[in-house]
């Protein structure tokens, strides 16, 4: 498999990826794809949740980046 992976373009991998991802995060990918496209433009679901991620901040709900590592075993 691993040589079927590496003779396969950047293009080809990217669209094997998505074609085995569940249905459920096509979305989240749909809206990821759509914002790399138009980097001027991000989605309704992007803005809310930088909207969030900016509020965790103000509010102090934030980690080290050395417990992000620790938490993902990095």
């Amino acid at each position: 498999m691993m040589k079927e992976t590496m003779a396969m373009t950047v293009r080809e991998n990217v669209h094997h990826l998505i074609d085995t991802l569940p249905d459920e995060q096509l979305e989240d990918v749909l809206d990821y794809l759509s914002d790399l496209n138009d980097p001027d433009e991000i989605s309704a679901e992007t803005a809310a949740a930088i909207d969030e991620g900016l509020e965790d901040v103000r509010a102090g709900r934030t980690i080290t980046l050395e417990e992000y590592r620790r938490t993902r075993g990095l």
